[in-house]
């Protein structure tokens, strides 16, 4: 139940009181049991759709970055870099207690890579990981030092109660800075 009564009201209350009001019944709803009670208490409480209640939670989550490397930390022009994403495409379910159940939220990442160079790759579904095993790798053509930005987005189904759906639009993001890309030259000597 929310109210908001003052027995002997600061200043500043005349000003605010409407706007606490207002900040309050818009988040949370009237409660129906005050009908009567007084004017405004006597409007019904809107119902909020669990699709509603799942985007809400949706934006709280603190989803996981990935934590990229090119192993050795650099790369040499003509040969492929196998990069290391070091995060999770699918981590453990996410709940939340509501008034009609347990919102339960299951989160799926795949990874976008930006290589600095002008080329993005991806969708990738699978984590990568180190030559040889690697599947997610680029091959520079040009000496030079590039920004390497891995982009991970989310999507997600969830349900509460007999209610569910899918839901997306985030992301998280990561970086490998100044990202040297060398060559090697045979040289002849003696």
């Amino acid at each position: 139940m929310v109210g908001v009564n003052m027995a002997s009201p600061p200043p500043w209350a005349a000003t605010n009181a409407a706007g606490m009001t207002a900040a309050l019944v818009s988040s949370y709803g009237w409660c129906p049991q005050a009908a009567g009670t007084s004017g405004a208490a006597a409007h019904a409480a809107p119902a909020v759709s669990p699709t509603v209640v799942a985007t809400r939670f949706w934006k709280t989550i603190p989803l996981p970055s990935p934590h990229p490397v090119i192993p050795p930390g650099y790369a040499i022009t003509g040969k492929p870099s196998y990069l290391v994403t070091a995060g999770t495409l699918a981590p453990a379910a996410f709940s939340q207690a509501t008034a009609v159940g347990s919102l339960v939220v299951v989160a799926h990442g795949s990874y976008e890579v930006d290589w600095g160079d002008g080329t993005l790759t991806g969708p990738f579904t699978a984590e990568g990981a180190p030559y040889p095993d690697g599947n997610i790798a680029h091959t520079y053509d040009n000496v030079g030092s590039y920004t390497v930005t891995v982009t991970e987005n989310w999507t997600a189904t969830w349900h509460l109660g007999a209610a569910q759906g899918a839901l997306g639009g985030l992301r998280t993001q990561a970086a490998i800075p100044a990202f040297a890309v060398r060559q090697v030259q045979a040289v002849i000597t003696g």
